[in-house]
Parts: structure tokens; C-alpha cells; sequence
């Protein structure tokens, strides 16, 4: 909007106003750079006349400066407030009246034309003006600037916010005479209605920010933008908007987008989904093909003429795809069939495509089946290539959780004595891996031929055992024949690192010869902790050790060489107590029991195990004396077991395989034996009937009888041991009258009723002639040996006794 002066009146004419976005604050308030020109006063800050409140005096008035402000002064400030003014005009307070005499065709060019403008009189205004620096009033040097427009060349690096309101354009005297109230004969009508429009306060000049500043401060609103975002529906539509600005597709590409693939697999059930997925695989029809043959060869019913037909039409269908195949979950157990009921020459062909693949197929969840098929199913040469193509391999391949199965398998079954030594070379150095041996067939030959490389050997070996401690594969048999190699040969420095490292995993391993053995070593060379770790590692597995066919031989060995014999009660003792009736019913628990009552007995034990429990006798870490320590486990042990005769009797004597147990518990345990030996006595005076099938009594049952015998043979070297109590004695006491004519009907009665009377006990002879008394007769008329033998028996007592 412009300015024109005419008659003494403004004129308006409005314009579009443009507003601008609002600024920082922090802005310089003045700038280094000048104005070219020097300062105009279109530049200088628009000042505001106020008076104080409630005050009439002239000295009251100062000049006021306004702050600058954020945004830029522009030509339109002034345009919007008149256009304000012009919407409100009919309801002002002032009417229209003449303010100078300029002429109506000239603008205003100077100061001085401005200044020939007649003040404005009879202004009335509620409030006064001041300006606090004591500055002009700057409003009509503002006009006069207005209607020159800019100077040439001027630089526009300041800029002004817009004001929202308009400051009065006046001089300082008319100001004055309007505070004081003073009447002018010049009418106010005409000058613009701003009284009505708010204040702002005004805002301080400042510069323009550079573009660095303005970048970091958008990024700065982007991200308060974003942290709004606080749900994630709202996130999700600003990066779908964010996404279709992005890409503008046009409808034929979004239609093809919504019929893709993905979205067509999203709609479809979970079956139908999987069956499409498949669909996308190679060979997709040859595989649905081939495991449908699978299906019907692997049965049983399948006459072999059709089978053969079926692996001739499987074989031509895998061909060029075995090694996709292989690898496979359901195609892998096609060709396993097919290596399983294939004739050799399918087998070769099958073998001669993948036979590259060996070592990378065992170690594969579901190839290394199809390896175990070639060490069941293939020749000779097949498994020989299939053992070769793990050398160099054999350390990373033990240590993996699925090729070490592969391994075990190949070693332990299928490898002979050289196979086995070129798989355990890896473990002996590089240069064995390299150079084989093929004549050498143990570590002992090798080291009788290379002397000079045992302390290599052993410090490979010792490097490649430690990471297999902490491993799952530790049970495996070819990993516990390495350790026993390394502690036959090992010096004692060597053996005692190893067993702190390998003495808490020793339970892991004893199911197997050279692992039992690799146990017992640990239990011989390692200190008083090193045992005392060992056995807590054995808790809650005890029984079982006891049951297993070279575990028994870990705890005998222990029982040898453990001096704390109260530890081994607590730990090993009581849970075999516990479990007592099931180790007993084992043939390797009752040797664990055995050797408890009778050590290294030769009636019970072979001379090669007493020959291999021997070696640890001369271990430097016990003490006490071996007689002792038996002596100490034997009280422990004396009364659980006579208890568990009285508990268990029956099963006993009439069982073959715990007749020896039985007649161990009875002769060499410690304490009264009368309970036990009245529970088997009392077996035996049950009522007899000869011939007996169905429930045989145990005078004629084979262990039985044999029990008895032996328990009555015992009471010769209980009579010179000088023990009170004798079987034989308890067993006539508890026997009925009349019970031993019954036993000479039976050929083993006859027998058993010998063994009392070659006891040579006084008492026990009366005892038995008596109750004999008229049965010679009877005795002459039986045919069985041992009623032959009896009737001798009694004719050479005649002499001594009445018959």
C-alpha cells in the first residue's frame, strides 16, 4: 500500500501482502556491514511515544526504543494495518479532516516538505507516549522514505519483523498537545484508527542466517517431527506417505505389485504355502517323483524283482543331482535306500559322483547318514576311500558335533589295526599326517622305531587332547584310546597337568577298555584332591559305574589306592547301598561287592585284571597300607550286606548267578552272621516233596544245592578260624523233626546229608546219625550215587555210632 498526499488526506490504495516465515532471535543486532549509501532512515528502528500512567507532567515523556524483531520489515507492515484500518473506518473515533496544505500532485520528495506539513491538533488519546533514550519520533522521516523508495544499491542484509501494529506518525508537539489534552482547530478524522490494534512487543533487527545454520536447524525439526511420531501407526503411515512421494508408480505396476508373489504366499494357508514353496525348488517334480519310489522300496512286502526295477528308475532319476540331493533332509533318505537295497554296481555309481564330497557330507545334519550307509553297504574299497579321505582331517573332524559320529563309526567298526594307527597319526604330529606308516600298527612300534620323537609325539598329542576335554565327543573310543597311549607313555609332569584338566569329565568316558583304563591311570598318578574330585564327579552315577562292563573296573581300582576310606564310604559306599539289590542282580555290580569282600580273590577275578590292578600299587600318592584299607571298607561294608541276605534270601539261594556272592557275604564278613544264616536255614526246612517240578525245594534245586554245600563245606575253616557260629549248626536247629529221611530221597539230599556228616563236628554227627536212625535199609534199595555213597558213609560209623 502507498501513500498519496492529496487535498490534505490520505488516500489508500490496498495491495497483496506476502508474509514470511518467523525467525530466531539470536540475531546480531547490527551488522559489520553498512549501507553503501549510509544509513537511511527507513533502516532505523521505529520508536514508540508513550506516557507514563495517572502523570500530567511534560517532563514525564521519554523516548522509548523498541527490540527488534524476528521477522523482516517489509513495504507491506504498514499496507496490512491500513487495510485493517479500512475495515474498521466506520467505526472511528476520528473524523476527516485536513492535515496540511501539500500539494495534490506532488510527492514529497525532502525533509523540508515533510516538515511543511501542519501539525495535528484536538488528538485525544487515552495513554501518553515516551520514547527512554530521548531519540525523535522517527515515524515521519519513515513516510518520507516510504515515498522514496529504496536508494539504489542499498543492501537489504537487515531485516525487520513484521509489525502488527502502526505507530503513530506524528511530531513530538503534537504528541504533546494530545497527552495534554490541548484542542486543535486541525480535525484527527483522517489519521488512521490504530488505537484499537494490540500491542506487540517489538523485536529486535537481526541477520540472516547462514545455510549451515538453517540446514542443522531443519534437521533439528525433523527429528522433533519424528519423536512425535510416539505410536507406531503413526510411523507406519509417515513412511508409507514417505514411500508413495518417493515412488510414484502408475496403476498397472501397483496392480502387478499387489499380485506378486509374496503377498499371493502371505494369503495362502500354512500346507499351501509350504507345497508352493517347494513348487520354486529345482527338480522339483524329480523330487516329488523319487520320494514316492522311496516310499514304496523301503517296505518289506516288495517282491525283490520289483525293488530292482524301482532302483534302476531311482538311480536314472538322481543322476547329476546326487550332491543337491545329499544334502537334502527328504532326498538324503532317498538315496540311503538307494545305497541300502541297490546292487553293487548302483552302489559305485552312486559312490563315484559324491565321493568328493566325503568329508564335507559328514559334516552335514543329514549327509552323513549317506556315509554311514557307504561303511555298512559298500565294499571293501569303497570304505577304504571312505577311511583315507578323513586323513588330514581327522583332529577338525572329531571335534565337530556330526562328523564325529562319521568317525567313531569308521574307526570303532570298519578300520583295522593300520586304518586305526593312520587315523590317530593326525593326533601325533604334521609329519605323520603327511608320511604314513603302514607297517606300524601302535604307538609302542612306532616308538620302538623312532625313539628320538617321543617327546614331540606326546606334546602334539597333549595340544590336540586339551580341547577335546570340554566337548561332547568325549565319549567316543577313539578319543579315549589317544588318552591312554598319552598316559602309558607320558612322563609325570605331563600326566599331572593332564589329569587336572581331564578329572572332572572321567565319567564320561569309563564305559569303554581303554577309557576305564584311562580313568584308572587318573585315579593311580593324581594327588589326594585330584581323587577326592574324581569321586564327587562319580555322585548319582555310581550304580550305573558299578553295572557297566569296564566301568566296575574304576571303582575296584579306587577302592585300591584311596586312603580317606571315609570319603569313599560317603560318597560311593552309601549309594551303592542304596542300590544294592540292583547291583547284585548284575554280573559286574556283584564284583564291585566281591572285590569289597575278598580283594584280588583268584576265584572271583581273572589274573589279567589282578595283573592291570597291580600297576598302580607302586603310585607315589598313598600311604597306608593295603591290608588296612580292605580291613576298613570291610567293617563299612559287613552289615549292609548280611541285612540285605535276610532281606532277600530266597532270590538268593535259588539264583545260579548270586550263589557266590551269597557264600562271600556269609564267609568273610564281619560280624554275627546267625540272621542271614537263619534266613537260609529257613528256606531249607520248608517241607520236602521228591520230584517236585513246580516249586523245587532247595535241596534239590541245582544253586540250592550248591549253596548249601558250600555253607556247610565253609564250617571246617569256621571251626578252625574258631568262630561260635557254625552253619551247620544253625541249620539242624531250625530244621524239623524228621526232615533229613525226606532228603535221602533224592539223590542231591543224600549228598547234602553227606556234607554234614564230613563236617567232623561231634555235636553235628550225633545230631544227623540220629535223626537217621533205620534208614539203611531204605538206602539199599536206591540206585542214585548218592544214596551209594551215604550207605558207605554210615558203615564206617557203625563201629562209633548205633544205626
Amino acid at each position: 500500500m502507498q501513500y498519496k498526499m492529496e487535498d490534505s488526506s490520505f488516500e489508500e490504495e490496498p495491495t497483496r501482502t506476502r508474509r514470511r516465515p518467523p525467525r530466531s532471535k539470536n540475531r546480531k543486532q547490527n551488522s559489520m556491514r553498512g549501507n553503501p549509501e549510509g544509513d537511511s532512515l527507513y533502516h532505523k528502528p521505529p520508536t514508540k511515544i508513550r506516557a507514563p500512567p495517572n502523570t500530567d507532567n511534560d517532563d514525564s515523556f521519554e523516548a522509548q526504543s523498541p527490540r527488534k524483531r524476528k521477522k523482516k520489515v517489509e513495504q507491506d507492515n504498514i499496507e496490512v494495518i491500513e487495510k485493517k484500518h479500512m475495515v474498521k473506518k466506520k467505526k472511528s473515533m476520528y473524523s476527516d479532516t485536513d492535515l496540511s496544505s501539500l500539494d495534490v500532485t506532488d510527492t514529497p520528495d525532502t525533509l523540508s516538505q515533510i516538515s511543511a506539513i501542519a501539525p495535528v491538533s484536538d488528538v485525544s488519546m487515552m495513554t501518553t507516549f515516551r520514547n527512554p533514550r530521548g531519540r525523535h519520533d522517527m515515524t515521519w522521516e519513515k513516510a518520507v522514505q516510504k515515498a522514496r523508495g529504496q536508494p539504489d544499491g542499498a543492501e537489504r542484509s537487515f531485516n525487520r519483523k513484521k509489525s502488527s501494529k502502526l505507530v503513530l506518525q506524528n511530531r513530538p508537539e503534537v504528541i504533546r498537545e494530545v497527552a495534554e489534552g490541548v484542542e486543535s482547530d486541525k480535525s484527527v478524522e483522517n489519521i488512521p484508527a490504530v488505537a484499537n490494534i494490540p500491542e506487540e512487543e517489538p523485536q529486535p533487527l537481526e541477520r540472516r542466517k547462514s545455510m549451515k545454520v538453517k540446514i542443522k536447524r531443519a534437521a533439528s525439526n525433523a527429528a522433533g517431527k519424528l519423536r512425535t511420531l510416539k505410536t507406531k501407526k503413526q510411523l507406519h503411515e509417515s513412511r508409507t506417505a514417505l514411500g508413495v512421494r518417493k515412488k510414484r508408480l502408475d496403476e498397472s505396476q501397483m496392480e502387478e505389485k499387489s499380485e506378486s508373489r509374496k503377498t499371493k504366499l502371505k494369503e495362502l494357508p500354512f500346507k499351501e504355502r509350504k507345497k508352493v514353496r517347494k513348487m520354486l525348488k529345482n527338480n522339483f517334480e524329480a523330487i516329488q517323483r523319487s520320494k514316492k519310489i522311496w516310499e514304496n522300496l523301503r517296505r518289506q512286502d516288495v517282491p525283490e524283482e520289483k525293488k530292482v526295477a524301482m532302483c534302476n528308475e531311482l538311480l536314472e532319476m538322481v543322476k547329476g543331482n546326487m550332491k543337491e540331493f545329499a544334502f537334502a533332509h527328504d532326498t538324503a533318505r532317498v538315496l540311503q535306500c538307494l545305497i541300502q537295497y541297490g546292487s553293487q554296481e548302483q552302489r559305485e555309481i552312486v559312490f563315484q559322483e559324491i565321493k568328493d564330497q566325503i568329508v564335507l557330507m559328514s559334516k552335514s545334519k543329514y549327509a552323513k547318514f549317506l556315509v554311514k550307509k557307504f561303511l555298512i553297504y559298500g565294499s571293501k574299497p569303497m570304505k577304504n576311500a571312505v577311511i583315507k579321505s578323513f586323513h588330514g582331517n581327522v583332529r577338525k573332524l572329531v571335534r565337530h558335533a556330526e562328523a564325529s559320529d562319521v568317525v567313531e563309526l569308521a574307526y570303532n567298526d570298519y578300520a583295522n589295526a593300520s586304518q586305526r594307527l593312520s587315523l590317530l597319526e593326525d593326533f601325533y604330529g604334521p609329519s605323520f599326517t603327511l608320511f604314513k606308516t603302514p607297517d606300524i600298527k601302535s604307538l609302542d612300534q612306532l616308538l620302538l622305531v623312532q625313539p628320538d620323537k617321543k617327546e614331540m609325539i606326546l606334546s602334539n598329542m597333549k595340544e590336540a587332547l586339551l580341547p577335546l576335554i570340554d566337548k561332547t565327543i568325549l565319549g567316543h573310543s577313539m578319543v579315549h584310546k589317544i588318552f591312554h597311549e598319552f598316559f602309558v607313555h607320558a612322563k609325570d609332569k605331563m600326566k599331572s597337568d593332564m589329569i587336572e584338566s581331564l578329572r572332572e569329565h572321567l565319567v564320561h568316558m569309563i564305559h569303554t577298555r581303554e577309557g576305564a583304563r584311562t580313568a584308572m591311570c587318573c585315579l593311580w598318578y593324581g594327588t589326594s584332591k585330584d581323587r577326592k574330585v574324581i569321586m564327587k564327579s562319580f555322585k548319582t552315577h555310581v550304580a550305573k559305574i558299578c553295572k557297566d562292563e569296564y566301568g566296575y573296573l574304576v571303582l575296584i581300582a579306587l577302592f585300591d589306592v584311596v586312603d580317606d576310606t571315609k570319603l569313599v564310604g560317603k560318597i560311593i559306599l552309601e549309594e551303592i547301598f542304596k542300590n544294592l539289590h540292583d547291583i547284585a542282580q548284575n554280573q559286574h555290580g556283584r564284583k564291585v561287592l566281591l572285590y569289597l569282600l575278598c580283594p584280588r580273590d583268584p576265584h572271583f577275578f581273572q589274573p589279567d585284571i589282578v595283573r592291570v590292578l597291580k600297576e598302580g600299587d607302586s603310585n607315589p600318592h598313598s600311604k597306608k597300607d593295603a591290608a588296612l584299607r580292605y580291613r576298613e571298607l570291610l567293617t563299612m561294608v559287613s552289615q549292609p550286606f548280611l541285612q540285605y541276605i535276610v532281606d532277600h534270601a530266597r532270590d538268593l539261594v535259588l539264583e545260579n548267578g548270586s550263589l557266590l556272592l551269597i557264600l562271600s557275604i556269609l564267609n568273610y564278613s564281619l560280624g554275627d552272621p546267625s540272621d542271614a544264616m537263619r534266613a537260609v536255614a529257613e528256606i531249607a526246612a520248608e517241607p520236602f516233596v521228591a520230584g517236585s517240578l513246580e516249586n523245587q525245594h532247595i535241596v534239590e534245586h541245582p544253586a540250592g544245592h550248591m549253596t548249601l554245600k558250600h555253607l556247610i563245606q565253609r564250617d571246617r575253616d569256621r571251626i578252625h578260624a574258631g568262630q561260635p557260629v557254625l552253619f551247620s549248626q544253625v541249620l539242624l536247629r531250625t530244621l524239623k523233626e524228621g526232615s533229613l529221611k525226606s532228603w535221602a530221597a533224592c539223590n542231591r539230599g543224600c549228598f547234602t546229608l553227606l556234607f554234614l556228616l564230613e563236617v567232623d563236628h561231634p555235636e553235628i554227627t550225633d545230631t544227623v546219625i540220629s535223626q537217621l536212625s533205620g534208614i539203611r535199609s531204605s538206602l539199599k534199595k536206591m540206585t542214585f550215587r548218592g544214596a551209594q555213597i551215604l550207605l558207605q558213609k554210615l558203615d564206617a560209623l557203625s563201629g562209633e555210632y548205633k544205626l
